[in-house]
């Protein structure tokens, strides 16, 4: 140990603060550097006190999902707004996620107004919600706003998040938005824009891009009753 004369002082300090409960006999500074401190005794936790942990508020919010639906108009709103406030100050991209995950279950103008930022988020994880978010709310501007997300947003998973939200709308007004990525050179994205087309058009011709585009285009391919097994066997399993 050092044996300065600087370092003898410190420790005589630490002495003089502690002797009021424990006495300097009883401060064990190798065993516990922190055992001058006043909530060293206090249980580990990562709570702060008068503070929810991040477990607890992500709770709080899938609460708050659950009751969208049985919650009237002005609640719904009132709720909305409190949310929209929330998402401006989390700085962590987890929770701001689940923030626009539970706003997409509220079909209030607070709501989209909220859905609508996010979709512009700098985590892709939050803007992959925002999506998800829309193709559940649906409408003209959830067909508008995910079709720019999948001619603009940089990461591919966002983009096959809007491409399966613009599906689940099952609006026949998203072939547009849909046509233009019929012909993307990654088979991935050119999958599930057939699988989307598939739910807003109600044709289906399986993974073959040339019927689907003599479809789009005014023709009238065949349709197989055996196709897709593939594909709705790994739906099933959530992977695309």
């Amino acid at each position: 140990m050092d044996s300065s004369p600087g370092m003898r002082q410190v420790i005589f300090v630490l002495c003089l603060l502690a002797m009021g409960s424990a006495g300097c006999k009883n401060v064990d500074m190798t065993a516990d550097p922190a055992g001058l401190w006043p909530f060293s005794r206090e249980p580990r936790t990562d709570k702060v006190p008068g503070l929810a942990t991040p477990a607890e508020r992500v709770a709080a919010l899938r609460k708050l999902t659950e009751k969208a639906s049985r919650a009237g108009p002005d609640e719904q709103e009132r709720i909305s707004k409190e949310l929209a406030q929330a998402i401006r100050q989390e700085a962590d991209p987890s929770l701001r996620a689940e923030i626009v995950q539970t706003l997409g279950h509220y079909p209030t103008e607070s709501a989209g107004l909220t859905l609508r930022s996010a979709l512009s988020d700098s985590e892709a994880d939050v803007r992959t919600a925002a999506c998800e978010a829309w193709g559940r709310r649906g409408g003209p501007e959830a067909i508008e706003l995910l079709g720019g997300v999948v001619s603009g947003d940089i990461d591919p998973d966002v983009r096959l998040t809007a491409i399966r939200a613009l599906g689940n709308t099952g609006d026949p007004k998203a072939v547009d938005a849909l046509r233009g990525v019929l012909a993307d050179s990654d088979p991935a994205t050119q999958r599930r824009v057939m699988l989307s087309l598939r739910e807003v058009t109600g044709k289906d011709f399986g993974g073959d891009a040339r019927k689907w585009r003599d479809h789009l285009n005014g023709r009238s391919p065949e349709q197989d009753d055996n196709i897709w097994v593939v594909e709705r066997f790994q739906e099933l399993w959530g992977l695309f």
